[in-house]
């Protein structure tokens, strides 16, 4: 890895040159090779080597050489910081900050919002591509970019790490944790592996967790790797998706885990930031070795849990997505996942809410102490996790300015709650709902349905559960815009259709509706939501229900991307497309904005990313949306074309007769859809592109492998574990996926 820190230091300073000597930019013949246009040379430490007197000796060439070298000596004892520079101090200000994007949410109270309005409602229609960064990774980015300095720094699959130069999309340095090598000795990560949500950044250093429970921090200015640490066991089922988070000069991470079919308890850990050493441990569940639950909080949630519910399932609750750092306050937010088995009666047949699941927690972060807690949903039974992305914000209500947060987690309730106390102050729906009939703002619970009990239903029943168990949304950011007093939430409006409910056991498909009681039903929707009224002021509709993450502006702008593949700009307060481009990749992360040099860049990473899209491809991406894993720059003064679509035609290879009855086809299928789906996605349709593979488009060498394959686990290498089944199981599943391959036809047109 070749270490690029002088670059930190040389951009900003031949820049600096460029703006105040003009006639030392490119085209003069003057620093040749220092331009941000795709086409030309990018700002680089290669570009600084190639600094060399290629001009000649007359007044104007010596100047530019002296002022650059003055320049460069200044820049050396008095830049901003070193690479990575995130501070307290910087985060305390960073609502106010045009030019960088210093954390996921863009700023400490992590809005996804930016106070740049270069560009506007008045202007936006001229936004063009600035320039296009191939990444070198399948399986899309879920990440949002975080900019620090003119260096984006982003994750993706595998918890590989990038650092791109934000004015020209050079790569300047990459890293790979070698995630991928270690599926060998744990092939079940290789879903969460494929997951990764980026990266946090402070004190110089970027910092990334990885599916096999490792916290890693890097070099800002290199990519180098300073300390390692194992934040959490995978043989006890535990995984991490997220990414870090940083504030009081520590990092905070959690861990998924409650859905692994272990004994798991869910926590957060803290760890020095500088050192690597752990701070702090927060369980969101009890112990059931009653020694262990030894603060008030913990016996307090101990109270809510009988004691064999713990012992046999290990409480769950995981924080796997979503923390928010308040330096204001010094708290940390987050929130919780629900536990296993789903359904409450089976997991704690003598009562209790089973605290802290599925909930939405406040503790100190400096210490990891206890402040408050609210409960979303109480004996959960839906698996509707608390873990979206936490704004915050403030609300005048009753005559009195009251510090807030709000979340629109997968229950489909939009909450407002007092960050102090956590308090409830609104709760309304902002997508179709059948659960639960509204929340009691009194008591803080939700009003139960009877209908959406689905273990109450019968074994021969089929039960519509709104919103599905993926959520109506889910870690697709949120983004809030102050000044409108609205949140921006990525809908999946999309029911579960649970049935064969048998003891705990049940299946569940989502099902995409687009039409109720007669009238047009939109399965994906941008919803502008207003707390305070309680309802939405607009939406925009999506065929596909899972899209991108949004962001908002000062410049009354709403950007997000969509499974279509097209990235469009809304006007804030109204909702009307005012832009749109087609990128050619679906996309489900959300963007970032930044300035360069006076210039105002908004950065979307495309190719779908996230677990969804493994499960169910076709709800996730179009034919014309297959496209790579690309990062693309737009600004007003961009010049580059749109790389042309990509256009994925697969023919399906030679392949073995069925040689099976339809009875055992049938239960190749039902074997299928609970071992192999998660994966290789729902009725054996994976997603195109992906590093899992399409079953369908298995030649004839993999058929003939077949067995040792799914039993043996001949691949577990590249994250396929063997299964414990018999050969005549196994064969049941390969005819059913052959089954699956005739019916696309030989060209693959599906």
């Amino acid at each position: 890895m070749v270490d690029i820190s002088v670059c930190f230091l040389v951009v900003p300073v031949v820049r600096a040159i460029q703006r105040l000597w003009p006639q030392c930019s490119p085209g003069t013949d003057k620093f040749e090779g220092f331009a941000k246009r795709p086409g030309s040379a990018s700002v680089s430490m290669l570009a600084a080597r190639r600094m060399r007197s290629r001009y000649s000796t007359s007044m104007a060439a010596y100047s530019c050489a002296s002022l650059g070298v003055a320049l460069m000596v200044f820049a050396v004892s008095a830049t901003a910081g070193p690479a990575g520079n995130v501070t307290e101090a910087r985060l305390v200000a960073s609502a106010n900050d045009q030019d960088n994007w210093l954390v996921k949410g863009g700023n400490a109270r992590a809005q996804h919002f930016s106070a740049l309005e270069q560009i506007n409602t008045e202007n936006v229609a001229d936004l063009k591509l600035d320039w296009v960064t191939d990444i070198p990774v399948p399986d899309g980015i879920a990440a949002t970019p975080i900019v620090i300095d003119g260096v984006i720094y982003i994750g993706a699959a595998f918890s590989h790490v990038f650092a791109i130069d934000a004015a020209s999309g050079k790569i300047l340095w990459q890293y790979d944790p070698k995630v991928h090598d270690r599926l060998a000795e744990r092939p079940g990560m290789s879903w969460v592996a494929r997951a990764s949500r980026g990266v946090a950044v402070s004190g110089g250093k970027v910092f990334v967790s990885t599916a096999d429970c490792r916290l890693i921090a890097l070099d800002a200015a290199s990519g180098r790797e300073l300390w390692s640490q194992v934040t959490c066991d995978t043989h006890l089922g535990y995984g991490i998706t997220d990414s870090p988070y940083v504030g009081g000069d520590m990092v905070f991470v959690g861990n998924s885990g409650s859905e692994s079919g272990r004994k798991s308890r869910g926590y957060v850990s803290a760890y020095d930031a500088a050192s690597g050493e752990l701070v702090w441990r927060f369980y969101t569940v009890p112990s059931d070795e009653p020694a262990e639950n030894d603060t008030a909080a913990m016996k307090m949630a101990a109270a809510t849990w009988s004691n064999a519910a713990l012992e046999k399932f290990g409480g769950g609750g995981s924080a796997w997505n979503g923390m928010t750092y308040d330096p204001e306050s010094g708290l940390l937010f987050f929130g919780t996942a629900g536990a296993l088995p789903y359904v409450h009666e089976l997991r704690n047949p003598e009562g209790g809410d089973n605290l802290f699941t599925s909930s939405v927690l406040a503790i100190e972060a400096a210490t990891g102490k206890y402040v408050w807690h609210y409960q979303t949903v109480p004996k959960d039974s839906w698996e509707y996790n608390a873990t979206a992305n936490i704004a915050l914000g403030e609300f005048d209500i009753g005559g009195e300015t009251r510090k807030t947060l709000m979340i629109a987690p997968k229950n489909g309730f939009h909450y407002v709650l007092d960050r102090l106390t956590g308090k409830l102050l609104a709760a309304d729906k902002f997508a179709k709902v059948n659960w639960a009939s509204h929340i009691n703002l009194e008591t803080g619970r939700p009003v139960y349905l009877p209908g959406a009990e689905y273990w109450h239903a019968g074994a021969d029943s089929a039960v519509a559960i709104w919103p599905s168990m993926w959520g109506a949304h889910n870690w697709h950011a949120m983004a809030w815009h102050p000044e409108h007093k609205l949140s921006y939430i990525p809908v999946m409006d999309v029911p579960s259709i649970v049935s064969n409910y048998a003891d705990g056991d049940f299946e569940d498909t989502l099902e995409l509706v687009t039409e109720i009681d007669g009238k047009p039903f939109s399965p994906g929707k941008l919803v502008a939501f207003d707390p305070l009224a309680g309802k939405p002021r607009w939406i925009v509709e999506h065929k596909l229900p899972f899209n991108g993450g949004a962001m908002a502006t000062a410049g009354n702008l709403v950007f997000q991307g969509d499974a279509e593949g097209r990235f469009s700009a809304y006007a804030a307060d109204s909702g009307e497309r005012l832009w749109s481009v087609s990128t050619g990749s679906a996309i489900t992360a959300a963007p970032s904005t930044y300035r360069v040099d006076g210039e105002q860049y908004v950065v979307i990473p495309i190719g779908s990313g996230g677990g969804i899209q493994f499960v169910y491809p076709q709800m996730r991406a179009t034919a014309d949306s297959r496209g790579p894993t690309r990062l693309l720059a737009f600004s007003l003064a961009g010049e580059a074309a749109l790389p042309r679509p990509v256009t994925i035609v697969r023919e399906r290879p030679e392949q073995p007769q069925i040689d099976a009855s339809a009875a055992a086809i049938a239960n190749g299928a039902e074997i299928y859809k609970w071992d192999c789906r998660g994966c290789h996605g729902s009725e054996a349709v994976a997603r195109v592109g992906s590093s899992t593979p399409d079953l369908r488009y298995s030649g004839a060498d993999i058929h003939a492998q077949w067995h040792g394959i799914v039993i043996g686990g001949a691949m577990r290498a590249g994250g396929m574990p063997g299964f414990e089944l018999s050969i005549e199981e196994s064969e049941a599943v390969r005819a059913y996926v052959l089954s699956r391959a005739k019916a696309i036809g030989k060209t693959g047109a599906d």
